[in-house]
């Protein structure tokens, strides 16, 4: 019995692209963003005979997608990805499917006397957006959004009590239990979002900054007061409630991770006794272990 080829694409990735928009007012705008291009089609012959008749070079492929920069803004990189997946279906008539991946870099205005410079900029968070446009023949535009690497922390309010092999756990006693209740701790992640759109023709940034919004009040909540986070993964939950609840009906459903990032408190063997107790002002950042949860939360449908 003898193999066959399933499926096959290729494409191009790690396309950096920096576009400046220079308007009439002289305040420049700027947007960099890395592009990765999947093409399917009518070509596995490529594969099976070693034939390129049909195959697009992934150099032209990144040729495209610098000159379709140049007709395009990019404020949307949603809209930039449905741009480039459209001319690739619209000029190989072959292609059935193309995928256009994109993160966007965070570049903010520079303050100087308290006015943004109208042409002068800094890297201002860590946290980058994310596209994903998913375009077939004949079909309308299949839409991901996202956020990577949104760095958050509260520094109380978080706890982390009754879970199994404590008194009030489901099971009191486990031996592999060595974790204890913790009534106020350090709470930090690195959170990681990707959100489906109901249409091809959402308002994308308007809905990311929707997100991004939302997460932050979420998890910060009252600037004085703050809000208690008993669980990491009810606060990941709420999260999302509130991401949804902003952005309805655009926004169909949003899968989430939140992988913890851990300080430490001094207690250690290692550590002389008189710096453990009580300790709540100076800790130490671990890569790992490190807990890991995720998640998807939905829009419920309207009931016909």
């Amino acid at each position: 019995m003898s193999g066959y080829l399933a499926e096959s694409s290729y494409g191009k990735i790690k396309i950096r692209v920096m576009k400046v928009n220079r308007p009439a007012s002289g305040r420049h705008d700027v947007h960099e963003v890395t592009v990765q291009t999947m093409l399917w089609g009518d070509f596995a012959d490529s594969w099976t005979n070693g034939s390129n008749k049909k195959i697009v070079a992934t150099e032209t492929q990144k040729n495209t997608v610098y000159q379709l920069a140049k007709q395009h803004d990019l404020e949307s990189i949603e809209d930039f990805g449905k741009l480039i997946a459209k001319h690739f279906l619209n000029k190989y008539n072959w292609i059935t499917k193309t995928q256009i991946t994109l993160t966007e870099e965070p570049w903010g205005r520079i303050e100087v006397g308290g006015k943004e410079h109208n042409h002068c900029f800094t890297k201002t968070t860590s946290e980058k957006r994310y596209a994903q446009v998913t375009m077939s023949r004949g079909a309308p535009a299949h839409v991901v959004g996202g956020i990577e690497n949104l760095i958050v922390l509260k520094t109380t309010m978080s706890s982390f009590i009754g879970f199994v092999g404590c008194p009030t756990g489901h099971v009191k006693e486990d031996e592999w239990t060595t974790l204890k209740e913790a009534q106020d701790r350090m709470f930090s992640t690195a959170v990681e979002a990707k959100w489906t759109y109901s249409s091809d023709t959402a308002p994308f940034t308007t809905c990311y900054n929707k997100v991004k919004d939302a997460f932050l009040t979420t998890f910060a909540g009252d600037p004085v007061k703050g809000v208690p986070s008993p669980a990491a993964q009810g606060t990941q939950y709420d999260m999302c409630q509130a991401a949804l609840a902003a952005n309805n009906p655009h926004i169909a459903d949003i899968t989430i991770t939140t992988p913890n990032l851990h300080y430490m408190p001094l207690s250690s063997l290692t550590t002389p006794a008189h710096m453990h107790a009580p300790n709540n002002d100076v800790f130490y950042p671990i890569d790992g272990p490190s807990g890991y949860i995720t998640s998807k939360s939905a829009l419920r449908k309207a009931k016909l």
